[in-house]
């Protein structure tokens, strides 16, 4: 069947591929000889190794830069302490031991409002609130009474307070009354003192840690009260193995007590039977010995 006629893109179809391409044949490469190090060792460097570069970390650096503050602030602070003294302050007048120390004071509460609110305590002599360098007050002041009974009845009375919308906190003042005492500026203070209601958080994490310590507290007693379980029942255990054995020892003394009767018994029986044989015996020997003289009482006869 011949191809003439057909189109070209069919003709296309039927026409040789071309030769492969001609390839040069494959060398085989020589292998390396491998050998070990020992011949190069004269060419290591001799000297010593460099020091190793320090590296921090973000967070060494951060509690480093936190350690350098902290220490600087101490050092800072062991100045100015040894330079406290608060009975060479001039602002510090009166007598210390009727001076009422009122903090948490709000900034909207002037020194009239507080000697309003103080009076009711007793007759006041001096009212000084705190204010800063830029005339802003400090949140707490200081009130003078006339008389001690006075300041008594407000230190027992006026703490939690509420005046302008803020309890106040009262103290007795304690720089010049109480000796080594110093600031909260300076690392000291009286403590938190009275302290407000918790946010829900705190009261949400205070809850879930009395939850926790008194599942502990449950978990620590439930284990207390099994081991005192295994306690007794291994007391009783003891008491009963020492009653069994001593109802063994018991019936093995009772089982003696009846043995040394029935030996008892058995040496009476024996007794008895020999007495009544040697009874016997008698009774016989008697019986012929009088056959014997009645024999011969008649022998004699005939």
């Amino acid at each position: 069947m011949s191809a003439q006629g057909l189109p070209a893109h069919i003709l296309a179809l039927f026409t040789p591929r071309p030769p492969p391409q001609h390839l040069p044949p494959q060398v085989t490469k020589k292998n390396i000889k491998l050998a070990g190090c020992a011949e190069y060792v004269e060419f290591f460097s001799s000297a010593a190794n460099p020091p190793k570069e320090p590296w921090e970390s973000p967070l060494e650096r951060k509690a480093r830069r936190h350690a350098e503050k902290l220490q600087a602030h101490k050092d800072s602070q062991k100045e100015s302490i040894t330079a406290y003294d608060p009975h060479k302050d001039p602002n510090a007048s009166g007598d210390p031991f009727r001076t009422l120390f009122v903090g948490r004071v709000s900034y909207d509460t002037t020194e009239k409002k507080l000697k309003r609110e103080f009076e009711v305590f007793g007759s006041i002599k001096k009212v000084r609130m705190v204010y800063d360098q830029k005339g802003k007050p400090r949140g707490y002041a200081f009130i003078e009474f006339d008389h001690e009974r006075d300041l008594k009845n407000a230190y027992k009375q006026g703490d939690g307070k509420k005046i302008d919308g803020r309890r106040v906190m009262v103290d007795v003042e304690r720089g010049r009354t109480v000796e080594g005492w110093l600031p909260r500026r300076l690392g000291g203070g009286r403590g938190p003192g009275r302290l407000g209601k918790p946010s829900k958080k705190k009261q949400k994490k205070l809850l879930a840690a009395k939850e926790d310590a008194t599942e502990k507290e449950k978990e620590i007693a439930r284990k207390e009260k099994k081991e005192d379980k295994e306690k007794e029942k291994d007391k009783k255990e003891e008491k009963e193995g020492g009653r069994k054995e001593k109802e063994k020892e018991k019936e093995k003394e009772k089982e003696k007590e009846e043995k040394k009767g029935k030996e008892k018994d058995r040496d009476r029986d024996e007794k008895r039977d020999k007495e009544k044989d040697r009874k016997r015996d008698r009774s016989r020997s008697r019986d012929r010995s009088r056959d014997r003289d009645d024999r011969k009482k008649k022998s004699r006869r005939d």
